[in-house]
Parts: structure tokens; sequence; C-alpha cells
């Protein structure tokens, strides 16, 4: 097989004849009708070329490109019937590998254009840092830490996007440590604390954790700021990075963190995968993590090759979160040099257990707080988002969520 290429043209026939000759020059071809389809395509296919119309629906062949160059150096072709010296420009000046005006070409010469960037086409360096925090051999997680070392020199915003327990905020710190901004201090940021205190020196790197849950000011106040950073060419100010609990097409279907704190960020997005997705690359997450809480305790441990199959047979909804809990009290509860099967299990099921009822309980929280604030302001949805450092769709997410009747009383 000589690499993966993904064919994107909203034009069925000339899409297969592209794909059909891409296969019998021997790649693995995936395609895609447009640039929405065929970004989830190259997060999931982790393609070696994309060659793509300029003129699709939905989203264009430059925006698709954009997208791409955010995140990684994979060669991209340009392709129009259509095709200007302006429209040239803008697809080069924009990172594309090639620009054709298809009339004038081929389809051999197409093909001949995809092998030669495929051949070109060589990963990333990476930094020791990313291998270091990111453990794991799989071509996902290559793919992830490459995509990091792109951005990591750069001084443009960062959103680190996926499932909690992911290790979003891990690859916050190693963009930090290793990219342009090492050495400098980070500003850690919550949605109960959402702005920089005035009084404090001005940091390298402010890390907006959860920017999904900030309030509708303190997102309005940070979608200026990128969009001024952006505006300079990101030459000044602290770099922003930050963090959102779910898919980057989530995010982009929200059309309120779309359109506001997330027009920049999400141009510079990256998605974590869970760990179910990187099955194989278990064992090795956990050994790094059995020698980083063995050192914090003070034990040398291992697990036993059975404890390793079963941790992988796990689908560990809560992730590299929860897989480091389970450790850590195995780890506790165990004797001798290594942690066995049985003990894995029995701590498995206990805090899954107990994660049940702490979710009940939160629950239970969590709509008695609501009710009350409700009740405080007779029901003035905008002041509960306030109190709650939440926006107002999200509140109302969470009155539809508990099933509570939403009534404004006069005040």
């Amino acid at each position: 097989m000589r690499g993966r290429v993904l064919v994107v043209d909203d034009q069925l026939r000339a899409r297969r004849v592209l794909v059909n000759e891409l296969e019998d020059a021997g790649f693995e071809v995936s395609e895609a009708r447009d640039g929405v389809e065929a970004w989830k395509e190259f997060r999931r296919r982790d393609p070696d070329v994309v060659i793509t119309d300029m003129v699709m629906p939905r989203s264009d062949g430059l925006e698709l490109l954009g997208r791409i160059r955010a995140c990684s150096e994979v060669p991209v072709i340009l392709f129009t019937a259509f095709g200007t010296a302006q429209t040239a420009t803008s697809a080069l000046k924009g990172g594309a590998e090639d620009f054709v005006c298809s009339p004038d070409v081929e389809i051999d010469e197409l093909v001949a254009l995809v092998a030669d960037a495929a051949g070109d086409s060589r990963p990333v360096t990476q930094h020791p840092g990313f291998s270091r925090r990111l453990v794991g051999s799989s071509r996902t997680l290559e793919r992830l830490r490459e995509r990091l070392a792109c951005l990591a020199p750069l001084r443009t915003p960062v959103l680190l996007a996926g499932e909690s327990g992911t290790g979003r905020s891990t690859a916050a710190t190693a963009l930090h440590e290793v990219g342009s901004s090492a050495g400098g201090v980070i500003a850690e940021l919550s949605p109960s604390s959402p702005f920089l205190d005035p009084r404090s020196p001005e940091p390298s790197v402010v890390f907006l954790d959860g920017i999904e849950r900030f309030g509708d000011e303190a997102r309005r106040h940070w979608a200026e700021q990128i969009a001024a950073a952006e505006r300079d060419g990101f030459r000044t100010g602290p770099r922003i990075l930050a963090s959102a609990t779910g898919a980057i097409a989530d995010l982009g279907h929200d059309e309120a963190f779309a359109s506001g704190v997330g027009r920049i960020l999400l141009r510079f997005a990256i998605e974590l995968p869970p760990l179910r997705e990187i099955s194989d690359d278990i064992p090795a997450i956990a050994e790094d993590l059995m020698q980083r809480i063995g050192a914090a305790v003070g034990r040398s441990i291992r697990l036993s090759p059975a404890a390793v199959r079963y941790l992988r047979e796990q689908r560990w909804p809560g992730n590299g979160r929860q897989l480091e809990r389970v450790l850590e009290r195995a780890i506790s509860f165990s004797r001798g040099r290594q942690v066995r099967r049985d003990v894995v299990a029995e701590v498995l099921t206990d805090l899954e257990e107990t994660l049940d009822g702490i979710r009940a309980r939160e629950r239970v929280r969590e709509r008695n707080e609501l009710l009350r604030l409700l009740q405080d302001t007779g029901g003035n949805v905008t002041r509960c988002a306030e109190e709650l450092g939440r926006s107002r769709a999200a509140v109302y997410r969470l009155i539809e969520k508990h099933g509570i009747p939403l009534r404004r009383t006069p005040r």
C-alpha cells in the first residue's frame, strides 16, 4: 500500500473516477462530498494526502485547508474547474501543496501529483516532552503528538477538545512547556474564576479550562481578547489555550459557542481520543501511571500480565482519570511486587459503585441549587447563569434536564 488518500468532491461521478484511479495505483482511499464530511474523515482516517475540490456546499476546500493546516502538515492538493490567479494565490498562501485547474489536467496527472505528495510526506519530528506526557505507540497517538508539535512553536490559540479525563490539561501543559511560551508563567482559569487578577503580572499563557462552561460575560471577554490577538497577528499578549468537553463537531454545531468564543478557537482545535479508541495503548499508559504513582507513594510494583489484559478489556468511561484512580487504589491495596487481576477488578467495582452514588448525589445537589437560584432570582435565567458561572443556554439545558417548570415571578 502506497499510502492513505482522502478525496473530497461534491460531484459523485468525478469523485468516483479519481477514487478508482488512485485505488488502481495502490493507494488506500477514503472519500467525502464536502468539507464538513471531509473533516470528520480526516480526523478518523489520518490520511497521508488530501485532494479536494475548491467549491463545495456547506464547507469549501479553503476552509477545509485552514482546519487541516491548524493541526497538521499533511499535503493538501486543491483543484477547481473555475480557477483564477486569486484563488490559486489563496490556496498556496493557505498552505496547499498544489493548486490545479482541473480542465487543464488529465486524471493520470492528478494521480501523479498525489503520488509525489505522498512520497514527500514525512512525520513531524516530535519533542520528547509530548512522548513523556502522552504515552502510546498507536497511529492515533502518534498523530496527536505530531499535531501538537506543529502547533507548539506558534502563538495561535489552541482548543483541546474531548471527553472528560482524556488528558486535555496534560496536553495544554505540554504545549506550554515545549512551545513558544516555554519558561514563562501559565495562568489556569476555570468557570468559577474566569478572569485574570489585574494585580498580577501578565502570564505567558492563559489556559481557559472548561471554556464551554464559562458564563456569558466571561466568554464575550475572551472572544474579544482572542479576536484582538488575531488582528495583531498573535504577536503580543499571552498565548491562549482552552479546553472543552465534547467533540469538535458538536462544539461547532453549538451556534452560541461557534459564533462567539469558538469562532477562532475552532480553527485551531485538536480532539484527544478516549481510551476505548486506543485500547492497544492501555498497557503502555498503565505502566507509565504505575511508575508515577509508585514513585509518589514509595513503592516499586508492576501489573501482572493478567491484570494488564483485564485493563485492556474495560471500556473506561472516565478515560485516563478513571484508570489513574483505579491503579492508585490497586497499588495501595496490593502486597508483593505485582498488582494482581483480582485486586484491579475489586477496585474497579468499588469505584464504579461509588461513582454511581456520586453521580446520583450530584444530580440531586445540582437540581436543588438550580431550584434555589430560580426562586431567589424570580426565575431570571440571566442572573442564574451569572451565579453559576455558565451561559444562559447551559442553564436552559439544566432546567430541561431536571424537568423544572420555569415561572417568572414579579420582584
